[in-house]
């Protein structure tokens, strides 16, 4: 039982190290999009939707104290509303749900439960090499995972007894909730070509996860990022994204411009 309560508490320090980092938003300016319906050139307002999954592999990760290697995933499944204005800059909100999320060294896997996802964000070009056509953009966000619950498979162990003592504490309550937030701004460079555009660039995020009694911060906090935009149609585009060193993952993103 012991062994439990320690897994539980390392839980609680790196779940955030598979949720963090998002990926980057490129703008539809960058991208030449167009839309059919809402797409007013002379106010420069626009109207998109996406839809957009973000697989984070394993990542492997020391236990403080020990030699175990722990190992955590998970996945992000969520929509986003973007509004363009003046042509240029994306304003858009994201939510959805963060899935399977999994921790498990040798002694233990932990799955709390599914949980809600929203942010709000921000991307806009910033510079145009117009003799080679590579153009450079910036893009910030914000996102949370609010009331994650550790114990949410787990409260047949509250309380629990373990070597020969008896435990009582925060980590055996039914109901331990965590409060996860995020900021990431990534700088990238693009190259348009006919239907489709690769980008790379580099980005910062930072995070804080914070419970009844403890809040933490992320020390690793720059990271790499590579994709490419297919655009086959104006109004439509398939985004395919690798995020690298401060995390390995991979995001699939469909954009409908009206």
């Amino acid at each position: 039982m012991y062994r439990l309560l320690i897994s539980l508490a390392v839980f609680q320090f790196i779940i955030i190290g598979f949720l963090y980092a998002a990926p980057v938003d490129v703008p539809t300016e960058i991208q030449g999009m167009e839309g059919n319906i809402f797409n007013d050139k002379k106010l420069g307002i626009g109207l998109s939707i996406a839809g957009e999954a973000d697989f984070l592999g394993e990542r492997k990760l020391g236990i403080e104290g020990s030699e175990e290697i722990a190992k955590v995933k998970g996945q992000f499944y969520t929509s986003k509303i973007i509004l363009t204005v003046i042509n240029k800059f994306d304003i858009y909100g994201i939510f959805g749900k963060a899935e399977n999320l999994e921790y498990k060294d040798s002694g233990i896997k932990l799955k709390p439960k599914d949980k809600i996802v929203w942010g709000v964000g921000l991307s806009m070009p910033i510079y145009e090499w117009k003799n080679c056509g590579i153009k450079l953009f910036v893009d910030g966000k914000y996102r949370a995972v609010n009331n994650i619950d550790y114990f949410s498979n787990y409260k047949s162990f509250s309380p629990f007894s373990y070597d020969g003592g008896y435990y009582s504490g925060s980590y055996a309550e039914p109901k331990f909730l965590v409060n996860w937030q995020e900021w990431q701004v990534a700088f990238g460079a693009a190259k348009k070509f006919k239907y489709f555009m690769p980008y790379a660039g580099v980005k910062y995020s930072d995070f804080r996860e914070s419970s009844i009694n403890s809040v933490n911060y992320s020390d690793t906090i720059v990271g790499i990022f590579i994709g490419c935009a297919i655009t086959p149609i104006k109004a439509f585009s398939i985004d395919l994204q690798g995020r690298f060193i401060d995390e390995t993952a991979l995001a699939v993103k469909a954009t409908y411009k009206f």
